[in-house]
């Protein structure tokens, strides 16, 4: 790890601690040689403002699209390749998709996985090139669709 960065919301967000947390800690690294791409200015900081978004259907901790673009445009130029081993709700896979960077991306989740491929086809309506790794095997998002809509045989 290299450093933590501060994300700071427009609003707090409720739990059961006396004080509300209206922060969120930003990990950040890269290997270990230390050589690593910066591509903005040295008057960057560690505090970022950027607004929390309202409460989402999708996933409890959605991010903000301009926050996860912020380090990607720092640390990478256009058709590089961004690694999200936490996909969730899918926003660093539509930031790298505004910024022109190739994302490869994890979900455990099968519903999050879900909701990652329905948003990513919503923001760009490319059917012909989605698809997910599953169990080694490429399916390709049609598939997908097909195999959600097979009617239950209970």
């Amino acid at each position: 790890m290299a450093g933590v960065c501060i994300w700071v919301k427009n609003s707090l967000v409720l739990g059961r601690s006396d004080y509300q947390w209206q922060h969120e800690p930003v990990l950040y690294g890269f290997l270990q040689n230390g050589r690593h791409p910066w591509y903005a200015d040295r008057r960057q900081t560690t505090i970022w403002n950027y607004d929390k978004p309202k409460r989402n259907k999708d996933h409890p901790t959605s991010k903000p699209l301009d926050l996860l673009g912020y380090p990607i445009q720092n640390s990478t130029q256009e058709n590089a390749v961004v690694i999200d081993t936490f996909g969730g709700s899918g926003s660093t896979l539509m930031a790298c998709e505004q910024l022109n960077r190739t994302c490869m991306m994890m979900e455990l989740d099968p519903k999050y996985a879900s909701v990652i491929l329905r948003r990513y086809v919503e923001n760009t309506s490319d059917t012909e090139n989605v698809y997910v790794v599953r169990n080694g095997e490429k399916l390709m998002y049609a598939d997908l669709v097909k195999e959600v809509e097979l009617p239950d045989e209970t």
